[in-house]
């Protein structure tokens, strides 16, 4: 070992100068297993520590429009099987909606356009229910349950068209279907009021469409994925067409008697409590109550109503009114529109269930279409669509319907991976970090055990092979030939650094001998101080 110079002199003492900071003396562990530990726990414990850190600082969180927040939320699955504490900050989530009364919209399923009229929580609707009205129904993707259509209502009308519909059909029908339905949410049972509004001539319609199917009220159509829809809109403009002509028929044949016509008239269909049928072709499946306005001119009106022909109750039965050819013999083609509506809300609302609906049933829509081809040649200017020939007849897919949902925006944040080069830097930091503690700790635990066993492994490796040793590890060099002094050090013992009995002798015999303090460098050369030469 180099000897070590003193950094100045001070009293004929050598002394170095004492920092503030320190350093520890270590020594390598006596252990063949741990080199190959510390190495393999190394890698294992990065990778680990590197898909930790991917997952919990890799991802950055960005804002996005969905029409769809389940999908949106379930395309990182992966993440939700981590705990909360790595990935709470980068889970996806998405807003609820808020539609408000008067609000307008459409299902999942892309066919008829709905108005949202009233929003109440039943008492017996769960946790938070009992709240009755709201202003608006807060949505976020829940499935529509429970609908039930109450009433259909056809408006019929020859007067108060625009010319643009005349020419296309002299009688116009505006079918509206009104509809409950439900959805569960976070605060218990929701229910709300839906209304539809359909009429095949609508008043902005353009004249370029005349001897065309139309296409109107429905948002898309598609024969294979969406047979159902696409026969329940053939069906409703087949029939709004051919009701409408046959209204104007009716018409006709008063004026040219010089009869009073009807002008106007509404009809009213509604589930028929008394009666338990669930079959479609049965007159009875609805009760109709009626009024028609009948132009007697010169500004004079006459009503027809159920009590018109008698009784009030005989005359709301469609089997009643059907069977008697009441006038205006418009019930038969009027029920089947009525009937068709009333599936095609069901259809379109997703009630996979529901006990009668034409459009899910193959013996149903081929008896309600079974006159298509003849229909179709009793019509005015509208001509309806798409199809034309009876179910079974036309290449069309599977009857049937799945769960819907309303179709809204929804603000979502999803995680977004960072850029390569800030993600590679977050990572190698955030490891280091990591590394470091676990380092400290696997030493802790290491020293701690070891050291509480063998703790004479806390000395030196010196001290471990020379128990005994000079004051402070120094020793006084030889001196030259000049020197007047030719002496060696004395030995300290090792308990509590104690000088030794031959050095307590030296110092009482009076001889020359220099403390511990003077005794802490080996010299390396010497010098002449006040014309003696000393060697340091």
């Amino acid at each position: 070992m180099a000897p070590l110079r003193p950094l100045h002199l001070s009293g004929g003492r050598a002394e170095m100068h004492a920092s503030t900071f320190s350093y520890s003396i270590t020594r390598p562990y006596p252990f063949r297993w741990f080199t190959p530990v510390v190495f393999l726990g190394c890698v294992v414990f990065l990778a680990v520590f590197s898909i930790i850190n991917y997952i919990s600082t890799g991802y950055q969180m960005v804002v996005v429009q969905s029409s769809n927040p389940n999908a949106t939320i379930q395309d990182n699955p992966w993440m939700r099987h981590w705990p909360s504490f790595f990935t709470s900050k980068v889970q996806p989530t998405c807003e609820t909606v808020n539609l408000a009364l008067g609000s307008e919209w459409f299902t999942n399923q892309t066919a008829l356009t709905y108005t949202l009229t009233d929003v109440w929580q039943p008492d017996d609707g769960g946790a938070g229910a009992g709240y009755g009205v709201a202003p608006s129904l807060t949505y976020s993707s829940n499935l529509i349950e429970d609908c039930r259509v109450n009433s259909v209502e056809i408006d019929y009308a020859a007067m108060d068209r625009t010319a643009i519909q005349m020419a296309y059909s002299p009688f116009g029908a505006v079918v509206r279907t009104y509809t409950t339905c439900s959805i569960i949410g976070v605060n218990g049972t929701t229910s709300f009021n839906l209304t539809n509004e359909y009429d095949y001539v609508p008043s902005d319609l353009s004249f370029s469409g005349l001897y065309t199917f139309l296409g109107t009220n429905f948002l898309s159509r598609n024969q294979t994925s969406k047979s159902s829809l696409w026969w329940g809109e053939s069906l409703m403009s087949m029939y709004w067409a051919f009701s409408n002509a046959k209204m104007q028929i009716i018409a006709d044949n008063q004026t040219s008697y010089k009869q009073p016509a009807i002008r106007k008239g509404t009809l009213y269909f509604y589930p028929n409590d008394d009666s338990q049928t669930t079959n479609m072709t049965d007159p009875s499946f609805f009760e109709c109550d009626f009024r028609f306005v009948v132009d007697k001119g010169q500004g004079a009106y006459d009503f027809l109503m159920p009590t018109t022909y008698g009784e009030y109750r005989q005359y709301t039965s469609l089997s009643n009114l059907i069977a008697s050819e009441a006038y205006p013999n418009i019930w038969q083609e009027a029920d089947v529109l009525a009937k068709t509506a009333y599936s095609t809300v069901l259809t379109d609302l997703g009630q996979v269930n529901a006990p009668s609906n034409i459009l899910t049933d193959p013996g149903l829509l081929s008896y309600f279409t079974a006159n298509f081809s003849e229909t179709r040649h009793s019509i005015a200017n509208a001509y309806p669509g798409p199809a034309d020939q009876r179910y079974g007849t036309m290449n069309s897919g599977p009857l049937g319907t799945t769960p819907s949902v309303m179709s809204a925006k929804y603000l979502c944040q999803i995680p977004q991976r960072k850029p390569a080069g800030i993600l590679f830097w977050s990572i190698a930091v955030a490891d280091l970090v990591f590394l470091q503690a676990l380092w400290f700790l696997f030493r802790f635990v290491v020293d701690t055990l070891f050291l509480r066993r063998h703790p004479e492994r806390n000395y030196c490796e010196g001290c471990m092979e020379q128990p005994r040793t000079t004051s402070n590890m120094y020793r006084e060099s030889s001196p030259g030939p000049g020197s007047r002094y030719s002496k060696e050090d004395p030995e300290l013992e090792m308990g509590g650094l104690r000088p030794s009995a031959r050095s307590t002798e030296f110092r009482r015999s009076g001889s020359q001998s220099r403390s511990v303090s003077q005794q802490r460098l080996i010299p390396t050369e010497s010098i002449d101080i006040g014309g003696r030469q000393h060697g340091y």
